[in-house]
């Protein structure tokens, strides 16, 4: 049997390649999410590091450093992501990026995955892990800049002493050209986080229903709500044209044409005035859940077509409530709503 023609080495390209990407990504991803840097938003980076620090070995790192100063924690993280991305996937300062990586990876660790059980299923501890090998051996024997800036064709490449690149390289410093190419990196890392941020568009802030008096008993023609299942009034929307009782102890939440499709509104449940949340669907019906993460509490949103934590990147689903990623143990819990006259009712949970 003969042996592999692959070495070690470039096994690991792509896993470099793969967290440098990765990495990039997740720069980009905070900068152009519009909620990202506005308080209120359901993916305000404040609340993520609010729920980031309760009850985690490594929250007081973030209470020292980091909510005192979130806005600019945000960007700070998400700048820091790009540029260490972009110096593992190109190969410079190899060794320092990895480093980072695993230090920002560990310090998630410690705060946003902590409470993730089993502990493996937490993404970052596994990341920790994908850059050691690249903190230990650099990309050593890999495609990769931190090998190449020995060579007069890369002086050429980077625009460095091209006078002395035409004579064949000689008196190249190698120094000089990583400080060259550390520059070029760093100027296309505050690009792309320019981009990143001018593409974003204004945060459009959820709408919220105020709630209203109980009405009183007694029937009411349906604006596109269907009648409700069984006896206690309850529905959750559709398309039917026929009459709703609205119960006695039904709350008034709002006009229905508040709510349009596909977009969300917050409300207090009228048993406890604990946060729930109403969804017009796509198709014109309208359902309600517990706005209250089964997780470590926080009070999630709705975005894309799903319900999201902000504080430890749980989802759920916008039609059932089951979880679809992130440590939530559990599924939203349903709740009551009803559609009738042009309105929208909540009933106690």
């Amino acid at each position: 049997m003969s042996k592999s023609s692959v070495s070690p080495a470039t096994a690991l390209l792509p896993l470099r390649l793969f967290l440098g990407v990765t990495f990039v990504y997740a720069g980009v991803q905070k900068l152009s999410d519009p909620g990202f840097l506005h308080a209120g938003a359901p993916t305000y980076i404040g609340t993520q590091l609010e729920g980031f620090a309760g009850g985690t070995p490594g929250g007081f790192l973030l209470r020292a450093f980091a909510i005192p100063i979130p806005v600019e924690a945000g960007i700070g993280v998400a700048l820091a992501e790009i540029a260490i991305g972009l110096l593992a996937a190109g190969g410079l300062y190899t060794r320092a990026a990895a480093a980072c990586g695993l230090g920002l990876n560990l310090l998630l660790f410690l705060t946003a995955s902590w409470h993730t059980t089993p502990y493996f299923l937490g993404p970052d501890i596994v990341f920790v892990f994908a850059w050691l090998p690249f903190v230990l051996a650099g990309a050593e024997g890999q495609p990769a800049l931190d090998n190449l800036v020995d060579r007069p064709a890369l002086a050429q490449r980077t625009r460095l002493r091209p006078q002395e690149a035409e004579a064949g390289g000689a008196g190249l410093d190698p120094g000089s050209t990583r400080r060259t190419l550390l520059l070029e990196l760093g100027a296309a890392a505050a690009a792309i986080a320019g981009v990143s941020l001018l593409a974003r568009g204004a945060y459009s802030a959820p709408r919220s229903f105020a709630r209203g008096p109980a009405s009183g008993d007694g029937a009411a023609r349906g604006g596109g709500g269907s009648a409700p299942p069984g006896g206690d009034g309850a529905a959750r929307g559709g398309s039917g044209h026929g009459a709703a009782k609205v119960p006695a102890n039904a709350v008034e939440l709002g006009p229905a044409n508040r709510l349009p499709s596909g977009t969300a509104a917050t409300y207090g449940d009228p048993a406890d005035g604990a946060p729930d949340i109403v969804i017009r669907e796509p198709g014109g019906g309208i359902k309600a859940f517990s706005a209250v993460c089964t997780h470590a509490g926080c009070t999630v949103g709705y975005e894309g077509g799903t319900i999201v934590c902000p504080c430890h990147g749980g989802e759920y689903s916008a039609e059932t409530g089951e979880v679809l990623a992130g440590p939530p143990p559990a599924p939203l819990e349903p709740r009551r709503v009803l559609e009738a006259d042009g309105k929208i009712y909540a009933l106690p949970s």
